[in-house]
């Protein structure tokens, strides 16, 4: 039989593996990556939680309460929008992959918040330094520091105040005194001497 010059040579195909046209990344940066979802979740849900305990401080100064609804907001607004998404998203998303991408929810979700919260500092300046002053009464000098942080206020604590001896106080009162500049925080210690 002769071939024609019409005729079309197909080549037999190759039992080579496909090449992947979706990026993978290598172990190192899904490690990083990991990490960094860690540290926004943690910052973030700090920063919300504490937000959300500020809003709820104004009507309530039991701790438990603030702790409560707190927790469900922070805790239940990432994991609706994750549900919501997982449930718009390819079958096969839900058997692998789920995991990170209920993480990567919370962890933007979290952020963002926190975001909104610390730019808003006209309007939650007020509400974060009332937050640190319920836990500075309550004797928690700890958790009351970094909420003024958040807040962006300096506080002198009575056991700091120049003078003041060390361990003079018996009470863990905690409680900010002086005035700092434009905090709004409350002073509930004894006036400034004249």
């Amino acid at each position: 039989m002769a071939k024609d010059d019409d005729e079309i040579i197909v080549p037999k195909k190759s039992k080579a593996k496909p090449v992947s046209t979706s990026p993978s990344a290598s172990a190192s940066m899904r490690k990083l990556m990991r990490v960094a979802c860690a540290i926004g979740i943690a910052l973030g849900g700090f920063v919300a939680l504490v937000g959300m305990m500020s809003v709820v401080g104004l009507a309530v100064s039991n701790i438990w309460a603030r702790l409560a609804v707190g927790l469900v907001v922070v805790v239940g607004l990432p994991a609706f929008l994750a549900d919501r998404l997982l449930k718009r998203t390819d079958a096969n998303l839900g058997t692998r992959g789920s995991l990170g991408m209920v993480s990567n929810v919370f962890a933007i979700v979290l952020l963002g918040v926190a975001l909104m919260l610390v730019a808003a500092e006209a309007m939650t300046k007020n509400l974060f330094a009332h937050e640190a002053d319920l836990y500075a009464r309550s004797g928690s000098t700890t958790m009351a520091r970094l909420v003024y942080f958040v807040a962006g206020v300096s506080p002198v604590f009575p056991n700091e105040k120049p003078g003041a001896k060390p361990g003079a106080s018996g009470s863990a009162s905690g409680s900010v005194s002086g005035s700092v500049s434009g905090s709004g925080a409350s002073s509930a210690a004894s006036p400034p001497p004249r």
